[in-house]
Parts: structure tokens; C-alpha cells; sequence
């Protein structure tokens, strides 16, 4: 194999939990050790992610504002490899992952992502809502992405503008300028962080989404987006019927209300390896899907809330 000096990209901001096994799994791979670097990029951490950092003796550096796509920037910026690797600090990666993503980066002109796998045994949330589908993601995520150095800053590196979704407009930013982006299951990272309770699931959802408006290159193509914006006119007319005693209108709104988490409840079931198993745990599915919905719409506020502000602010 011809192998090629990879630096190795973590964006951290209080990761002390998940940390430690993120750079156990990368300091034992199976890449020459004199073949790649960590690069834990720092991101205003109040508790030990610098310590147990540097404790591993890998390299670390502070950047102290902007969003994820800024800290993730920081690191490749000062990156020394001729390939960069993305991974969250949330991640574990299998010990051959270096290696795959160089040869496939070596072979090919190409971009490479991999998916996320689930912890054993999962919560039940995990289970609920990562359901183990057939096909990897269909873009980037920033917890699994590996390009050469030179493509990515011709690119123009991971937007600075945006709270969240700065992998998926990598991903379309890549494609728009011919780039072949190829996502494989082989390169599939273990992802500890994901929501595990109702609470952080929620939270979870409404940061994701609250860059709708600011990104709308990339929202107006999503098919989700506007399923959503029927939820919330379902949940304003419902709201309304409620207020002037319109029972058409309320047995109306609730229909719709109801049936749009459905509508992605069967999406998800029919892109699923196993729906059979799957459908056992309908109850728990489509809950989720309900609360999904209801984050993003909060989230979908927030973004509509940041362009009012700007807007007077002029």
C-alpha cells in the first residue's frame, strides 16, 4: 500500500465522556504510527477534553469562536497531512478505518464518507430512531469524512455561516463542482453521543434545524421541509380551531397532526434491513417521529427568529 501522511481532525467541546475511547481507537490503528497525526481542536471546553488530550500526546489547538464548521476548519488549516479525516470526539473507530479511507483516497479521486453504527447494547431511543438501514447516508457527515488536503481547501472548506448542517453543504458543494462524493458502510465509525434521552433528543432536533432559512440552498430541496411546514400549519389550525370552537376544522388539523409523523415513520421502516423486526417497536418509531417533527418546528422558529433580528438590526 502506498501510504500517504493523514491528519486526523476532532472538533471537541466538553467531550471529556466520549473522548477518552475516541483516541484510544485512533492511537491503535493499524496506519503506521509515523504515518498520521490527531488533531483535537478545542472549542471553548470547561472540562477536562484538553487533559485527556494531551494526555494521549496528541497535538491540540484552541478556536474559540464560530460555529463546528469553523473549529473543524481550525484543524485542517493547521493540519500537516496531505489527507484529512474528519471524526467526532463521540466517535470510536474501527482499528483498519485509517487505512481503508487512505486507500480508498489513494485509488480514486474521490471524496469518502462512512455512516454511523450503534453501541452494543443500544438505548432504546438509539434503536428507535437509528434504525439499521439498508443503504449509508446519502451525504457527508462530519463524523466521517475523508478528502485530500488540496480538494478541500479548493472547496472552500466547511462553512462558517451555519450552526449545524455544515457537512451536508460540504457534501453539496462537492457535488456541484463535479466531485465524486462516495459514502461506504466500511468506513462506518461507532457513535456514542447520539441523544439518549427525550429531552437531549428534542434539543438535538431544534439545533439541527435552526439554520433552515440560513441554508436554503440546501433546505429547499429537501422533500422532509415541506412535510414539516404541513405539521405546522396542522399545529396552527389546530391552535385556531381550538380558540374559536371549530370542530371541523380541529378533527381536520389533528388528521393532518398525526398522519405526517406516519408518513416518515413508514419512510424510515421501508429504507430498514429489518422492518419485520422493526415493526415490533412501532409504538416507540413513530413517537420519535412525532417529537422529531416537533423539535424541527421549534427549530424552524429559531431560524425565522435570527432573520427578523438581522433584518431590524440593519
Amino acid at each position: 500500500m502506498d501510504f500517504r501522511f493523514i491528519s486526523v481532525i476532532i472538533p471537541a467541546h466538553n467531550e471529556q465522556k466520549y473522548l477518552t475511547q475516541c483516541l484510544e481507537s485512533l492511537v491503535s490503528q493499524d496506519y503506521p504510527k509515523d504515518m498520521y497525526e490527531i488533531v483535537v481542536v478545542d472549542h471553548n471546553s470547561k472540562d477536562n477534553t484538553c487533559k485527556i488530550a494531551e494526555a494521549f500526546g496528541v497535538k491540540v489547538i484552541d478556536q474559540n469562536a464560530g460555529p463546528v464548521g469553523a473549529v473543524r476548519n481550525a484543524g485542517a488549516k493547521q493540519a500537516n497531512g496531505e489527507l484529512l479525516a474528519f471524526i467526532d470526539a463521540d466517535c470510536v473507530a474501527p482499528v483498519d478505518w485509517l487505512s481503508k479511507g487512505a486507500n480508498f483516497l489513494i485509488k480514486h479521486e474521490s471524496v469518502y464518507g462512512g455512516g454511523c453504527n450503534l453501541r452494543t447494547p443500544p438505548y432504546w431511543i438509539e434503536k428507535a430512531w437509528l434504525l439499521e438501514n439498508k443503504s449509508p447516508p446519502k451525504d457527508l457527515l462530519g463524523c466521517c469524512i475523508f478528502i485530500k488536503k488540496a480538494d478541500f481547501i479548493k472547496i472552500g472548506l466547511f462553512s462558517e455561516e451555519i450552526t449545524s448542517g455544515e457537512d451536508t453543504k460540504l457534501s453539496n458543494s462537492l457535488k456541484r463542482q463535479n466531485y465524486n462524493v462516495i459514502m461506504t458502510e466500511d468506513l462506518n465509525v461507532i457513535h456514542l453521543g447520539n441523544p439518549t434521552t427525550l429531552k437531549s433528543f428534542f434539543l438535538r432536533q431544534v439545533w439541527h434545524s435552526e439554520n433552515y432559512i440560513q441554508n436554503w440552498h440546501e433546505t429547499k430541496l429537501d422533500p422532509t421541509f415541506y412535510l414539516l411546514i404541513i405539521f405546522l400549519i396542522g399545529l396552527i389550525l389546530f391552535s385556531s380551531s381550538l380558540i374559536y370552537k371549530n370542530i371541523t376544522g380541529t378533527i381536520t388539523s389533528m388528521f393532518i397532526i398525526f398522519c405526517i409523523p406516519f408518513i416518515f415513520t413508514l419512510k424510515r421502516l421501508r429504507r430498514s434491513k429489518n422492518p419485520r423486526n422493526d415493526l415490533r417497536n412501532l409504538p416507540a418509531i413513530y413517537f420519535l417521529d412525532f417529537v422529531y417533527l416537533s423539535g424541527r418546528v421549534i427549530g424552524l422558529c429559531k431560524s425565522l427568529w435570527k432573520i427578523a433580528m438581522k433584518f431590524n438590526s440593519r
